[in-house]
């Protein structure tokens, strides 16, 4: 507390107010007829979500992470606005302070948010003088004449802030980053499952509807402030959110909710798949929390108390364990996002009308083809500058520093090349078994995001065996080769893959 001038509660609450505000202007004009204008109707139920999500989570407490998220809520609607008002945004333009008062207030509702943000850090950086400042250096308001606070006090920060940071690495044994991963990919699911619903015809359902939606907006918002960061209240509001899904689900199926029930685990797969979604989600949560309790040991713990790994013979696990669990937890973000794909590809209806950058029919055929085509083209280059890397082109010397940022930089490219060309298959035909050919495109494009993925994992954590990186890379390659094969080589071929 010594460190703030202005007072945390009430910019806390103020910030709350500021970003409801601004998110009740986007759901209300969403639902009065933005929700029918292509991609802006879901910017603005996105904005509104996240607004209010973010601003309930305020009332319970304001990390930096919350307020960081705050001031992205806000520049992005301040930014669609302008936007709209000058070169258009996707197609969409808006004239002054149209519709009239929403934009105005909406306007001044992002602009007080950025205002309290600003106002906060100055405040937490010591631009802002306050008598607790003053009083602890003994000096008094002319020694803050230049608006910065005494060096002693920044000092006893960043000496206290350290040590909580120390204790709080000595206090966990699980992996952090694959539990916030993995804590926010099981809400992901969630969320996109109710949001599925909701669409679906949930959306008619007096009061259900509201609800399914609002599970969906606080479910993404907190899944995507845990890919940031992890404090106790994200963890708080994840498994309150996965109590309050179970709990909606367990009275629908019994005394009804508000009217409306449901029988067993209808509809399907969807019940089944939120219920696991939401059962993962409290384990995580509760695995978490037993890490940071001391519940289960880890290697500095053990090493502050002196003891080895005898005395974890009474049912305690032994530090080999956890690094066992760090790896097995990784691996199955890679094995999530194939299953994810191939779900979602197998319940989502085609719609066969899907444009690829204004191409529809066989003008998007053709154009994916081409990418694809590039695409392989790009997959080879990586192959040849990785072989060059690891000392396998004997006629070239030692690749120098830039080869790897090319490798690099080559590797980014192609995935954002991928986007739109699976986005547009999976969105047109989803996925689909009817024959060898069109079995093998759909898997292997389920399974080359699951390989990227795993690539990523093994390229930032050095501690796999020296082989996996090639394995991982050949193996993306593979799949981009069988990809093109199937798919976009058989079109230019004249619909003709020799074996398929």
């Amino acid at each position: 507390m010594n460190t703030r001038s202005l007072p945390a509660p009430a910019l806390r609450l103020v910030l709350a107010a500021t970003l409801a505000v601004s998110g009740y202007i986007h759901a209300q004009l969403y639902i009065d007829g933005y929700r029918f204008v292509h991609i802006i109707g879901s910017l603005f139920l996105l904005q509104a979500s996240t607004a209010f999500a973010v601003a309930a989570l305020l009332l319970l407490a304001a990390p930096l992470l919350l307020r960081i998220a705050a001031a992205a809520i806000a520049i992005g609607a301040l930014a669609g606005f302008a936007a709209s008002r000058t070169i258009g945004l996707f197609g969409f333009s808006e004239h002054g302070l149209q519709p009239a008062p929403q934009a105005l207030l909406s306007v001044i509702a992002e602009a007080l948010t950025l205002l309290v943000v600003a106002a906060w850090q100055a405040s937490e950086l010591g631009l802002v003088p306050s008598r607790s400042r003053a009083a602890e250096s003994g000096t008094g308001a002319d020694d803050h004449a230049e608006g910065l606070t005494h060096p002693a006090n920044h000092q006893r920060l960043y000496d206290v802030r350290r040590q909580g940071r120390e204790t709080r690495m000595n206090t966990r044994s699980l992996p952090a980053p694959a539990l916030r991963l993995v804590l926010a990919a099981t809400l992901a699911v969630s969320g996109y499952i109710h949001a599925q619903l909701y669409i679906d015809g949930y959306r008619f359902v007096h009061i259900i509807g509201s609800l399914f939606l609002l599970q969906a907006s606080t479910a993404f918002a907190v899944a995507a402030l845990l890919l940031l960061a992890a404090p106790l209240l994200l963890r708080i509001a994840a498994a309150a959110i996965a109590i309050g899904a179970l709990a909606g689900f367990a009275a629908s199926r019994t005394i009804g909710l508000f009217g409306f029930s449901e029988h067993g685990l209808q509809p399907a797969p969807q019940a089944l798949l939120s219920v696991i979604a939401e059962a993962l989600t409290l384990l995580v949560v509760a695995a978490w929390q037993a890490s940071e309790l001391g519940l289960v040991p880890s290697r500095s713990r053990a090493a502050e108390s002196g003891t080895g790994a005898d005395d974890h013979a009474e049912g305690l696990t032994h530090p080999a364990y956890h690094q066992r669990l760090y790896d097995v937890l990784w691996m199955l973000l890679p094995v999530a996002v194939m299953v994810g794909l191939y779900w979602y590809g197998r319940v989502h209806t085609p719609d066969y009308e899907t444009s690829l950058f204004g191409n529809r029919g066989n003008d998007a055929i053709l154009l994916k083809a081409q990418m694809g085509s590039a695409l392989l083209g790009l997959a080879l280059i990586q192959l040849l500058l990785a072989l060059w890397i690891y000392g396998r082109l004997p006629a070239l010397r030692a690749a120098p520093h830039g080869v790897h940022t090319t490798h690099r930089l080559i590797g980014l490219t192609a995935f954002l090349l991928s986007l739109p060309i699976a986005r547009h298959c999976i969105t047109t035909y989803g996925v689909q078994l009817t024959n060898t050919r069109v079995a093998l495109h759909s898997l292997t494009g389920c399974f080359l995001y699951g390989a990227f993925v795993a690539k990523v994992i093994v390229v930032r954590h050095r501690r796999w065996p020296g082989w996996a990186l090639p394995l991982a890379g050949g193996t993306l390659v593979t799949a981009i080769a069988l990809i093109w094969y199937a798919a976009p080589f058989w079109y230019l071929n004249g619909f003709q893959a020799p074996g398929l």
